[in-house]
């Protein structure tokens, strides 16, 4: 099955559940099961929440582009912002153990996600996230 799509939102914390029903929907197209759909569109609100956080220290007005492709084994997401890029030292500084609050995100992302490659280019900053279909996941 073909697909593509992209979304471009503003850096809007109120805008994150909508599109994470929606992610829901897109991957149940495409035969994750509910516990699997829900783990994913979780995933990606976190990669989400921390561009708003990180990139746009919160301000509202900043801008953030999200590509998704249906490939022949996987789905890949790309996240890409134009904020202040990511500092590599900072990403999953956590323990997982850690009882501080925050921080969590990245191991969310790591945990669901197959692979995933942060990167920043004249176009901005990127975070690639891919999930193998699960029949490939066998």
């Amino acid at each position: 099955m073909i697909f593509r799509a992209t979304f471009v939102i503003s850096s809007e914390p109120r805008l994150l559940p909508a599109l994470r029903g929606a992610m829901e929907q897109i991957t149940a197209v495409f035969g994750w099961n509910q516990t699997d759909c829900r783990a994913i569109a979780l995933a990606l609100q976190e990669a989400l929440t921390n561009k708003i956080r990180h990139a746009y220290h919160n301000r509202p007005d900043g801008v953030i582009t999200m590509e998704i492709q249906a490939r022949e084994n996987d789905m890949e997401f790309r996240l890409t912002d134009q904020g202040d890029p990511p500092d590599p030292g900072k990403i999953c500084a956590r323990a997982a153990g850690s009882l501080t609050p925050g921080g969590l995100g990245t191991h969310i992302i790591r945990d669901v996600m197959d692979s995933v490659f942060y990167s920043s280019s004249a176009e901005g900053n990127h975070v690639v996230l891919i999930r193998r279909f699960p029949e490939a996941r066998i």
